[in-house]
């Protein structure tokens, strides 16, 4: 069994949609979920990245995600 943890690529969106939507079935908020996968591919992956992702995988097979807000750090703490 090998795992693997790689960065999303914008091919992605529909696995990362599918995750997001499995995630909210899951919480039973499913009835929440309303987004564009075209707005998402743009907001992850256009011009202006607002998140990164992460995608996990046993033997090649996605398992999971992570979706993660990087802020940078200016020092001892302190948001940019």
């Amino acid at each position: 069994m090998t795992l693997s943890i790689r960065c999303a690529t914008a091919t992605d969106i529909p696995l990362i949609a599918q995750f997001i939507r499995d995630l909210a079935e899951y919480e039973r908020l499913a009835h929440e979920v309303r987004f564009d996968e075209a707005v998402l591919e743009a907001k992850l992956f256009g011009a202006r990245p607002y998140a990164e992702v992460l995608i996990g995988e046993i033997d090649g097979s996605p398992q999971g995600f992570a979706l993660f807000f990087p802020f940078p750090l200016r020092g001892a703490g302190e948001v940019a």
